[in-house]
């Protein structure tokens, strides 16, 4: 009954039919109420193989190699991973399309032939796979740190013979501290049949993406989907999204204009499409917020109904890339930009740490629903083994302080060093109220190996995920269903399903554990090793050697002086040879000034003998 209530299933006929590889290339630009600017890309890769059978995959056309692989080998049925940075606020920006907290997450169901006693050495084994695939930490996602929930993530593809649907199966954890950068969006654009050379993803500049924009979401799933009307076979579908939110009048220096354009967000104009896209169309949403385009768009749709009618204007790139020219796609809003004017989602949650000093603390949630109607949640908490939850402190309350009894409560305790501790209601939250979760905690005490360099920063504990299924989308940039395999979907007409399911998450929290002087122990390293090496000698010559009385030169030289003595004698060596070469030149030198008296003495001789002979 919880299922149904919660996430109903779709019908496996309901899903896309695909037939052979199918590419198709999107970009959502939504202008939101706040003057922010949501732009959501989409890459679809259809894949004929079955999942069940991907050990026997040979041929890849349009799914990259090394992602089919890391598929078989760990026989995965479905895969949700997310990279993020930065904070989704719903209060003023609604809900995105897709949505993920920061650090990163990772979501996978493995099929039935695993056996659930290897789902553990499965998961590490997919987890270090996707670390290197991605360039990731996500390795630290081990046995330690994956939880089962039975209520938050239900089965996204079909459901058949030899598909899992148990929580048995899977896996899900979350790494808070796991930033978005360069590294991560390099490889994952590798991962599309055009790269980032041709189509839309030549806009996934990092640098102009670093720049401008405040929140960035990578995001990978795989599921399973039928490629016939009876579903009688399976392809595999491949989604890669990469979500963004800019403030245009933060880089433009006009805080009472919104306008923006491809070209300054991007840094580049668009290129046209993918050559092997059998779809590339960009979508601007024209409902939300008055927006004048340049140039005007190929098609004007409406799709949707009551409060969630949207419309769109609808650019074909395969039209635009005809003659190979970049051209730029600009928004112009008339009139000035108000503040404080958007309108508050139906629900939003927030969270915050409570509680003072080194040993107890807590954690509080707080849920609102701003609708008519009681509307059902999922909540769930995953927290580190190192704060000790005491599930006897846990308090559902409303703003009123009347108690809110949980639907369904699950509760996994944690163990030291071996896994987290795990919290999952499901709430029935009343009418235009404030739902508050509370939870105690007590800090435990680590070794002092387990302490991260950076230890009196704090650890941070990863955000809750809340999950919903909401009436009233008013604050969607664009609900995506089960059926829902690509935007394209649902802006071309697509029925409005009457709930819309929301994901959601809170903020991350950086809690302080009771953290040693490691001063201390360098300080006694230091004495300890001064005192050894002072005390060692004298020990040492003590116990070894025994005192001798010997005449004075005839002492025993040790190393030292035996060094001394040759250098010495090196040196008056050398000082010798110096004495003799002076000497040596002394004696020429005497030698020729005896010479020249000589010869004056024998000038001076036969100047006397002539002038004898002339008398």
């Amino acid at each position: 009954m919880l299922l149904s209530l919660l996430l109903p299933l779709l019908p496996p006929l309901l899903l896309p039919l695909v037939a052979g590889d199918h590419f198709s290339e999107e970009l959502l630009l939504s202008p939101l109420q706040s003057g922010e600017l949501h732009a959501h890309f989409k890459f679809t890769t259809v894949h004929p193989g079955d999942l069940r059978s991907s050990g026997g995959w040979a041929h890849y056309r349009l799914l990259a190699r090394p992602l089919g692989e890391v598929l078989a080998t760990y026989r995965v049925q479905e895969l949700a991973l997310t990279l993020g940075q930065g904070l989704w606020r719903a209060t003023t920006s609604g809900y995105p399309v897709e949505a993920a907290p920061p650090g990163a997450t990772v979501t996978a169901r493995f099929l039935p032939q695993v056996a659930a006693s290897e789902v553990d050495s499965a998961w590490e084994g997919l987890t270090n796979a996707l670390a290197g695939l991605l360039c990731a930490s996500l390795n630290k996602l081990d046995r330690t740190q994956g939880v089962s929930p039975k209520h938050s993530f239900q089965p996204a593809g079909v459901q058949g013979a030899n598909l899992s649907s148990s929580p048995s199966h899977l896996r899900f954890g979350l790494l808070p501290k796991e930033n978005l950068c360069t590294e991560n969006l390099t490889p994952w654009k590798k991962l599309l049949p055009c790269k980032g050379r041709r189509g839309l993803a030549t806009l996934l500049n990092s640098g102009a993406i670093q720049r401008h924009s405040s929140y960035q979401a990578l995001i990978l799933k795989v599921r399973p989907v039928c490629s016939s009307p009876s579903c009688t076979s399976l392809a595999t579908e491949v989604s890669q999204s990469i979500s963004l939110l800019f403030h245009p009048a933060v880089y433009s220096g006009r805080p009472d204009t919104a306008d923006w354009s491809i070209k300054q967000l991007f840094g580049i104009g668009l290129a046209g499409a993918c050559p092997v896209a059998a779809n590339s169309q960009v979508f601007v949403e024209q409902s939300s917020r008055a927006v004048e385009l340049t140039p005007a768009p190929h098609h004007t749709l409406t799709s949707g109904a009551g409060t969630n009618t949207r419309t769109w204007g609808v650019y074909d790139m395969a039209k635009w890339g005809e003659d190979g020219r970049l051209r730029n796609l600009a928004g112009h809003h008339p009139g000035r930009h108000i503040y404080g004017s958007a309108r508050s989602p139906a629900l939003t949650a927030t969270r915050y740490q409570s509680g003072t000093g080194q040993e107890r603390g807590g954690i509080t949630a707080e849920l609102r629903n701003t609708e008519a109607r009681e509307v059902t949640v999922v909540y769930l908490e995953v927290i580190p083994w190192y704060l000790r939850l005491y599930l006897h402190t846990l308090q559902v309350t409303t703003e009123s302080g009347q108690a809110v009894l949980p639907v369904s409560l699950e509760f996994q305790p944690g163990r030291d060093r071996r896994r987290p501790y795990m919290l999952e209601l499901v709430l029935r939250l009343p009418p235009k109220s404030t739902v508050t979760i509370s939870i105690q905690f007590e800090r435990s005490l680590l070794r002092w190996l387990e302490y991260p360099p950076d230890a009196n920063h704090g650890f941070y504990i990863p955000s809750a995920t809340v999950t919903a299924r909401l009436a009233d989308c008013r604050n969607c940039s664009l609900s995506l269903g089960l059926e829902d395999s690509t935007m394209a979907h649902v802006v071309w007409g697509n029925p409005a399903q009457p709930t819309t399911l929301v994901r959601m998450f809170t903020e991350t929290l950086v809690v302080t554990l009771p953290t040693p002087d490691f001063s201390m122990p360098y300080n006694v390293i230091c004495l300890a090793c001064t005192v050894a090496a002072l005390a060692f000698g004298p020990i040492h010559n003590i116990t070894t050697k025994t005192l001798v009385l010997v005449a004075p030169g005839q002492e025993e030289k040790g190393v030292l002086g035996k060094a001394l003595d040759r250098v010495r004698a090196i040196l008056g060596r050398k000082k010798k040879e110096e004495e003799e070469e002076e000497k040596k030149k002394e004696d020429s030198e005497d030698k020729k000034e005896e010479d020249v008296e000589e010869v004056e003495v024998e000038d001076k001789d036969e100047e006397e003998e002539e002038s004898k002979k002339d008398k």
